[in-house]
């Protein structure tokens, strides 16, 4: 009996020291606490707010409140690695591919279950990038006939985009994007319906962007008239366009220019690539061209017959470098390659790199 009362008083006490933690009275153990609910996020700003296209990695900084060491930035919706600074303030790690393309991306930051939620977004801009300011070296052809007929007019330069246009004076004209370096325009009959001098500039569009420096363009007087002999039945050209026929039957066409030797020349015939009728498809003009360069004595230096053989028939010098010395007048005969002539053997002679 001795032995049965003291072990009831050691379990009493031991009860007694335990109370707060069992139930030592023989009934079940308390259940715990649940977890406290994660707040929902607050967003309030971000740094940066913009970016270039196709910059580099940065680091963002996103400002608000709720934060916890589980929250999680998000790109347009998309997890990005995340560093837990404090409940306001938080970090992510924003990639190259992120900001490769133009687009207004919004931001949020989402925290986990229990609770937690998506916060508001702000918007962060990826900008594209600045367009370089245009610059003029060259026009080709760089004058006209007054009265002429509607060409092309190449131009050359740098830092040119696809939304790059030519300015005939202050008018925008119809531009065809080459490449960085060249574009083309196309300028009508009425551009040089009458003698003078035109400015000529290329303007690209905003971001950046601006309007070159200009170049000159001269739209000159004068009449072809006979040209059918070298040296004194030439008709003496500048740079430009020229349009002519060769007629009557077993006519020849001369003119004369001014170079400077060791200049690049380019001469050009557009014959069969004209297109008089307003349907490209079809062939308008028969003229098999044979383009010849002389020297001041009338004696050949150089000739074409076909750019492509039996493909494309018009005939082209390209950059051929005057001989001879100083200043000196040059030849250009033009004729059919069979001797043939008619009136609607009509051609354009484009000349660029004379004096």
């Amino acid at each position: 009996m001795r032995n049965r009362f003291l072990t009831f008083g050691i379990f009493s006490f031991i009860c007694a020291l335990a109370l707060s933690l069992t139930n030592c009275g023989g009934g079940g153990s308390s259940p715990a606490p649940p977890p406290a609910n994660n707040p929902v996020p607050n967003l309030t700003s971000i740094s940066p707010t913009s970016a270039t296209a196709g910059g580099t990695a940065f680091t963002l900084t996103v400002n608000g409140s709720n934060f916890i060491s589980g929250s999680t930035v998000r790109w347009g919706g998309a997890n990005r690695t995340t560093t837990f600074m404090s409940s306001t303030q938080l970090t992510a790690a924003i990639t190259a591919g992120d900001i490769a393309s133009a687009a207004t991306v919004a931001v949020t930051v989402s925290n986990p279950t229990p609770g937690g939620g998506t916060s508001n977004g702000v918007n962060f801009s990826v900008n594209p990038p600045d367009n370089p300011a245009p610059a003029l070296t060259s026009l080709r052809p760089s004058s006209a006939r007054a009265g002429g007929a509607a060409f092309t007019l190449n131009v050359n330069g740098t830092n040119f985009i696809s939304g790059s246009s030519v300015r005939w004076g202050s008018s925008n004209r119809s531009t065809t994007y080459l490449s960085s370096t060249q574009l083309t325009a196309v300028l009508s009959a009425d551009d040089i319906s009458s003698a003078g001098t035109v400015a000529v500039t290329v303007f690209n569009p905003s971001p950046g962007g601006g309007t070159s420096s200009a170049l000159s363009f001269n739209v000159h007087t004068g009449t072809l008239g006979r040209n059918d002999s070298c040296p004194t039945g030439a008709t003496a050209i500048l740079n430009g366009v020229t349009r002519a026929s060769i007629s009557p039957y077993g006519d020849v066409d001369v003119y004369s220019f001014q170079g400077t030797a060791g200049q690049k020349v380019t001469i050009e015939i557009y014959a069969q690539r004209l297109v008089l009728y307003g349907d490209p498809s079809s062939r308008d003009v028969f003229l098999d061209s044979f383009l010849e360069l002389l020297n001041s004595s009338c004696a050949q230096l150089t000739y074409n017959d076909d750019i492509d053989l039996g493909v494309i028939q018009d005939s082209l010098i390209q950059n051929f470098t005057l001989p001879g010395t100083g200043t000196n007048t040059y030849y250009i005969r033009v004729s059919d390659l069979r001797g043939d002539g008619r009136p609607d053997f009509i051609y354009e002679l484009h000349l660029s790199g004379a004096n």
